[in-house]
């Protein structure tokens, strides 16, 4: 009996033991956890100085400036006449998170990254850096109201909607289309070598742009009969922003796809289009489109598709940039299977691409 004491006061004080070593271990694991979450919040809280420094570099042109090799920053300060010591500054923290090389202390070049700043780089973002550096970041500073009524950040920052603002005032139009472009560089390249476009013999490109989709599309099809479908004032614009286009086949077509889309295309492609507006806006374009399609045409929609919880967090980023820019939103499949549905559509093949957008074909029910 005295030994089944000592046998349970031992067992006792081994399963005390275990718990305090856990205990211990609990404490011990919880500070660690605790700094890493802190240092992932900080990390994202001072986000917006790393991208107002992405801004300044964009808008003084320094990675055009180290084309031609790498500088000291007194020679980038004599370039841009910005201050040297408040250049090395930012250079250095930007080259700390991968954009720019600082070879030695208070010299930099360009790497893959800082390089797609560069105006002259085939894959630039100069224009999207600049975009999204002046309107949309005036925009975005005006969330909170738009978190909180619904309307657009845009509309409460620029007293209109996005669109009604670009039509009054074109200089800013134009630097839109051009991040556009950039943007869909990538896209087009991606899209091109995923899907086969080929097997169709006419495509409508609605809503796109400048044409420069178009301009792709033709180049690798040239059996291809194309058309840009856009408002007016894009579409004036064509000769000057994209000249090549008018050498080919494609016709240019001003209108409205909220009132009506033309008849006679294989294929009807939306890039980046129904993205810009909410359902109900976006149902009514995927309803002309519809109206002008035959049984046999298909609809090509070439959006991002918003994945499960953090399996899309540039895309889920995009998301809220819609809410605050147009009142538009990306969207899930499920969320694309029904608005296609309630305008008459099913979806046949979804192809993804090796970015994060992937291409939707749809046929009438």
């Amino acid at each position: 009996m005295k030994q089944f004491s000592v046998y349970r006061h031992l067992s006792f004080v081994l399963c005390f033991c275990t718990f305090l070593t856990g205990l211990l271990s609990a404490h011990a694991a919880a500070p660690q956890a605790t700094e890493k979450a802190r240092e992932n919040l900080l990390m994202l809280l001072s986000g917006e100085w790393v991208s107002r420094a992405l801004y300044v570099v964009t808008k003084l042109e320094i990675a055009d400036f180290l084309q031609k090799g790498p500088k000291t920053s007194q020679e980038i300060a004599n370039f841009t006449g910005a201050s040297s010591d408040s250049l090395q500054r930012v250079l250095h923290m930007l080259a700390g998170f991968g954009i720019f090389e600082e070879q030695d202390v208070g010299t930099f070049t360009n790497n893959e990254a800082s390089a797609l700043l560069s105006k002259s780089h085939p894959d630039s973002l100069y224009a999207l850096s600049l975009f999204y550096g002046e309107d949309i970041h005036t925009a975005l500073d005006q969330l909170l109201k738009s978190v909180n009524s619904g309307t657009p950040a845009f509309q409460h920052a620029f007293k209109q909607p996005v669109f009604a603002y670009f039509k009054e005032h074109p200089e800013r139009a134009a630097l839109f289309q051009e991040a556009m472009k950039e943007k869909s560089t990538a896209v087009v390249k991606s899209s091109l070598l995923a899907y086969n476009f080929g097997k169709f013999n006419t495509i409508y490109d609605i809503g796109g742009g400048y044409g420069h989709f178009m301009l792709a599309l033709l180049s690798k099809y040239p059996h291809l009969n194309g058309m840009v479908f856009d408002v007016p004032e894009v579409i004036d614009a064509i000769p000057q922003k994209n000249g090549q286009i008018l050498q080919t086949p494609s016709k240019l077509y001003a209108g409205d796809f909220f009132d009506a889309i033309p008849k006679g295309a294989d294929a009807y492609l939306l890039k980046s289009v129904l993205h810009d507006w909410d359902d109900a806006k976006a149902e009514q374009i995927l309803k002309n489109c519809y109206l002008a399609m035959d049984q046999s045409s298909r609809l090509l929609i070439v959006e991002v598709v918003l994945l499960p919880k953090d399996q899309s967090l540039y895309a889920n980023c995009m998301d809220v940039l819609m809410l605050a820019i147009t009142g538009g939103k990306e969207r899930s499949l499920d969320s694309f299977s029904k608005m296609l549905d309630k305008a008459g559509f099913v979806i046949e093949h979804i192809t993804p691409t090796s970015t994060e957008f992937s291409i939707i074909e749809a046929k009438k029910k």
